[in-house]
């Protein structure tokens, strides 16, 4: 208390100063309307500026949360479209299921290229998973760790995926050439079947890893090899390895129950 009142009596004339000013401006702006509105309105704009800045703020820190959600999201309406396929179509007896995950490291220009997700055993992931983005396929999972998965993406020499062209149905295999990222080759298409500049390439569905009719790409170009009469067409890949952020592993639940029946006609030939 003492300290107080010492500081008082130090700086009574300053206090004093500010008093007078304030009770000025207070007669000033009470006296004025024009003044007192303008006085409002600079004092709008100015909070009203650095409310923007703040929500501006507030957004970009609520961005991860936000990219989260949306993935869930995303996660569950392919969840309901699935279950909505199999409601309408009785006879469809694979049933899948899709897990988010956030890619945190990928590459490009190797000869192997891999891509690692946020997701691991922890959330559901398995080897030999599908793995989709939001353009199509991605690729296959090849490593699960609690926290993490490795997936080899269709630009990887060792993934084969079974195709087939949505125009006609004819179906073979797409693997990667080592060269473009942006193109892979579809081949095994007889030479007797109609191919056009443009056609879409879609998973074939006949295997445990992905769903009939996933986007694969376009046909960009093709030729047919004479002494086989088989065609090699370049496939333009919908997924743009260069910026992929987000994919999900597609869990099919009826994945042993096929390979079972597989092993069996294996042994059966």
């Amino acid at each position: 208390m003492r300290n107080l009142l010492d500081f008082v009596v130090k700086y009574a004339y300053f206090i004093l100063f500010i008093l007078l000013e304030v009770l000025c401006l207070v007669l000033f702006f009470s006296s004025n309307p024009f003044q007192r509105y303008g006085f409002a309105t600079s004092a709008n704009v100015v909070t009203g500026a650095i409310a923007e800045k703040w929500a501006g703020v507030v957004q970009y820190v609520s961005l991860a949360d936000e990219n989260e959600a949306l993935k869930k999201e995303n996660a569950d309406l392919r969840n309901r479209l699935e279950a909505y396929r199999r409601s309408s179509i009785p006879v469809l007896d694979k049933k899948f299921e899709y897990i988010p995950a956030s890619v945190i490291s990928a590459t490009t220009n190797r000869e192997k290229n891999t891509i690692t997700v946020n997701a691991g055993r922890n959330a559901g992931m398995e080897v030999e998973m599908g793995v989709i983005g939001r353009d199509g396929v991605v690729g296959i999972v090849s490593s699960v760790s609690d926290k993490y998965a490795v997936i080899m993406p269709i630009i990887h020499p060792d993934v084969r995926i079974s195709v087939k062209l949505a125009e006609n149905g004819y179906f073979g295999s797409l693997s990667w050439n080592g060269r473009d990222v942006r193109v892979a080759t579809f081949s095994e298409v007889p030479g007797y079947v109609d191919v056009r500049i443009g056609d879409e390439v879609v998973t074939s569905g006949f295997s445990a890893i992905f769903p009939e009719g996933v986007p694969v790409g376009y046909v960009k170009s093709f030729e047919k090899d004479l002494s086989t009469d088989f065609y090699t067409i370049d496939v333009e890949l919908y997924t743009d390895f260069h910026n992929i952020k987000y994919v999900y592993a597609i869990l099919n639940k009826n994945k042993e129950e096929l390979k079972a029946s597989d092993d069996k006609a294996q042994k059966k030939k």
